[in-house]
């Protein structure tokens, strides 16, 4: 009978970090959100609520065994996150409703 003894990761040891697999179903959600609301920001039919998507991936590297591929798509997608957040509102239209309950329900 053969035996291996082998060693596992701290996170998998404690059963606090999700294993980084399933960050990756997470940040295909967020980026896949971020390019529809993207695309709809410029359309009076909602806006982006940039907060709750920053929280968002604020979860995902807090609760997630992640690796350094995955650490830079978060960066990338803050930085695509304050890029939006800095354009310029449209005046001329009423309150625009915000389609995030649209995509939490999806997640």
């Amino acid at each position: 009978m053969v035996t291996y003894n082998m060693k596992k990761k701290k996170s998998e040891t404690s059963g606090s970090l999700l294993p980084s697999a399933m960050a990756d179903v997470e940040l295909q959600h967020i980026e896949r959100a971020l390019a529809q609301l993207r695309t709809m920001s410029n359309h009076a039919s909602g806006t982006l609520n940039v907060e709750y998507w920053r929280e968002r991936l604020t979860a995902v590297s807090a609760g997630h065994a992640l690796v350094p591929a995955q650490k830079r798509r978060i960066e990338a997608l803050r930085t695509a996150l304050d890029t939006v957040a800095k354009r310029p509102r449209d005046a001329t239209s009423p309150r625009r409703r915000t389609t995030n309950r649209l995509w939490a329900k999806a997640a």
